[in-house]
């Protein structure tokens, strides 16, 4: 069920038009705080990407600065974007999302509202503890993963929170309790990069994302026939598996893409006949994952640039796809259910076009990274008769 159809209006609210021209507002000032940086510094990650374009999109309206954390300590700017990124004394227990570091607590000196795109983390306690210290406003959207070692989970920390931005409703479940404080923002896409190329031939299956089980990407190459060109475009993190996706190639036309760049991605995006996202709850090796795919990036992209797509019915994958417009939602782990669709599609040019088409309008008219930050933007100044 799409999300227009069951957010109540307290959870949902349509900002203008996109497009339309909008003044630059005096305040608030806005800390963005993410534990990892995008990147070649960080991780090529949807995480790690909705920090980024969240932050640029909310600079584009009021002053903004994203605090993420890498290797080395550095400030930058980018596109009027405020970039403070620091260096943390150590990683708890050697987990990537949960750095330990007091000195970008400096950071969030000057700035009027602290938006935290994770949950369970150290950096998030410290941002909420610091928030309610210096009486500034603070809002969490939880963009998936997370630490055991936090204060949260022995600490009320959530009742500090102004209000819970979430990606989608099936995100909030840890936060069910909290409700009454809850808004829907979503996530959006850059329409100008992503979007459909004229006059192109399009061929073939496409699948875009970390090479990790979760994924399902085996199911994907069961899926296609010898006669299908498959495409998979992502970095392995996980060489067992890695292997696994080798052996199950051949004999098949799988190509791999290790190293595609931002502008490749594009490309193979708009010469696809269908973009392919199989992510699973439970892994080919029994690891359960209840929330694999928030929206899932790979397929709004995709969609952006007129790409039909099929999904796996998981996570808020549903709240994305308009099962038989926009393109197909299929059960997951289902290389039957996977091949009959693709086959639809790849044996129906016309059909594909169209969908294609009602993908791209889908995602101009909901999720947009302007839309998204107007969200946050409404959400925060409605949190003024909250407190």
């Amino acid at each position: 069920m799409a999300l227009l159809a069951i957010a109540s209006p307290s959870l949902y609210r349509t900002p203008a038009p996109p497009g339309e021209a909008r003044p630059r507002r005096a305040h608030p000032r806005v800390a963005v705080v993410y534990p990892i940086s995008f990147g070649a510094a960080g991780i090529y990650g949807g995480g790690e990407r909705y920090a980024l374009e969240l932050a640029k999109a909310l600079a584009r309206r009021v002053p903004t600065r994203l605090i993420d954390f890498a290797d080395g300590a550095r400030r930058s700017q980018e596109d009027g974007l405020e970039i403070h990124t620091y260096a943390p004394r150590r990683h708890v227990h050697g987990h990537p999302l949960n750095p330990l570091s007091f000195g970008f607590l400096r950071s969030l000196l000057g700035v009027d509202v602290v938006h935290c795109l994770t949950w369970n983390t150290l950096v998030t306690d410290f941002s909420i503890l610091a928030a309610k210290v210096t009486g500034k406003k603070v809002f969490v959207t939880d963009v998936g993963g997370g630490a055991s070692l936090t204060l949260n989970r022995r600490l009320p920390l959530a009742r500090w929170v102004d209000r819970f931005l979430l990606i989608v409703p099936q995100g909030g479940a840890q936060f069910e309790t909290h409700r009454d404080r809850w808004t829907i923002i979503l996530a959006g896409v850059d329409t100008e990069t992503y979007r459909p190329a004229p006059d192109v031939s399009r061929r073939g299956v496409l699948f875009v994302g970390r090479l990790l089980p979760h994924k399902g990407i085996n199911y994907l190459i069961e899926a296609v026939g010898p006669e299908t060109p498959l495409t998979l475009a992502g970095r392995p993190y996980h060489d067992e598996y890695f292997a696994l996706l080798r052996r199950l190639s051949v004999g098949k036309d799988v190509t791999f893409r290790l190293d595609a760049s931002d502008e490749e991605i594009v490309a193979l995006y708009r010469t696809s006949a269908v973009s392919v996202l199989p992510s699973v709850n439970e892994t080919i090796y029994g690891d359960r994952f209840d929330l694999p795919e928030l929206l899932g990036f790979a397929a709004m992209e995709a969609m952006a640039c007129g790409t039909p797509v099929i999904c796996s019915r998981v996570g808020g994958l549903g709240e994305l796809v308009v099962d038989g417009v926009t393109g197909f939602l299929v059960p997951p782990n289902d290389p039957v259910a996977l091949r009959a669709r693709i086959l639809e599609l790849t044996g129906d040019p016309a059909r594909a076009a169209a969908m294609g088409a009602a993908a791209r309008a889908r995602i101009l008219e909901t999720f947009t990274w302007d839309q998204v930050a107007e969200r946050c933007l409404e959400a925060y100044g409605g949190a003024e008769g909250e407190r």
